[in-house]
């Protein structure tokens, strides 16, 4: 019996972990029906030969993978590796693109050069590792996955566009802040930080709620995005009076008229990435839905 019972904990072992809320909750159900079955077979009175026994272990055995299988529990070593590559990509990807923001608005801001050039280059990195997303997420749709990694690859895939689109208006934002350096700075100055901040504040809270898996957080960032919108307009009108009463900063109020709208799209990514968020931990696609 000590033996069996050993075989049987081997056997559950080799089912692979899984950080998914509803895989676990299906690991904690599956579990319990293992202990079942080995109850079951304890209590019931013992075989009378070594055939007998033979029979009511194959029994068991099959009971418990197919079970197994009808919980989409998956044994394909690959697939996880996968999985866990294409985390840790969409990672690396995820911060390079607030690196790549951070600089461009301290380009902005301080009128430093360097910082401008710097997200300039960050952004060719952030474009291979959307390749890099793409590959292994097309291996893993080829492997056939399972339905809870099938979700995951599907948001990763929608998210990696989002960033590579994050860091193309970094880009934006750097050049039209090279272009600022070549003029004098506007008088009275463009309150473009309160703008700023708040876009990348947006875009770090977001990318902390798809990293721990917070649904709640994800939705409160779909609920700022209408205060940068209005924040946008706000910039647009207030550069729109002052091309009209003075002809000689037209260009510098067309780049800061170009910024404010780059920093609403990367809200805008940002709201699209928390969505994906809830996606991801409630299968629910919330899209196009009113939130308040």
């Amino acid at each position: 019996m000590k033996s069996r019972k050993l075989t049987i904990a081997t056997t559950f072992q080799k089912i692979p972990p899984s950080d998914d809320r509803i895989t676990g909750r299906r690991r904690r159900f599956f579990e319990k029906f293992v202990f079942l079955l080995l109850w079951r077979d304890q209590i019931s009175s013992p075989p009378s030969n070594v055939r007998g026994l033979r029979d009511r272990w194959l029994s068991l055995v099959h009971s418990v993978f197919s079970f197994a299988r009808k919980c989409n529990f998956r044994m394909n070593s690959t697939e996880l590796k996968h999985i866990d590559q294409l985390k840790r990509t969409l990672l690396r990807m995820a911060s390079n693109a607030e690196q790549c923001v951070q600089k461009a608005v301290h380009s902005l801001v301080s009128r430093d050069q360097a910082s401008a050039l710097s997200a300039k280059a960050q952004d060719s990195v952030i474009d291979q590792l959307e390749k890099d997303v793409d590959e292994l997420a097309m291996k893993l749709l080829a492997s056939g996955p399972a339905e809870d990694n099938l979700r995951f690859i599907s948001m990763a895939m929608k998210i990696s566009t989002e960033l590579e689109r994050v860091g193309d208006e970094a880009t934006t934002l750097s050049r039209r802040s090279l272009e600022l350096m070549k003029e004098e700075p506007l008088r009275p100055e463009v309150d473009i930080q309160h703008i700023a901040q708040m876009v990348v504040e947006m875009l770090k809270a977001a990318l902390d709620a798809f990293v721990y898996r917070r649904p709640d957080e994800a939705r409160q960032i779909i609920l700022k995005d209408k205060e940068v919108d209005r924040l946008n307009k706000s910039i647009y009108k207030a550069m729109t009076q002052r091309m009209i009463s003075d002809s000689g900063c037209v260009m510098r109020c067309l780049h800061y008229i170009t910024i404010s709208k780059s920093f609403e799209r990367i809200g805008d990514h940002a709201s699209n990435i928390a969505e994906e968020v809830v996606f991801l931990c409630e299968a629910r696609d919330i899209r196009h839905e009113h939130i308040t």
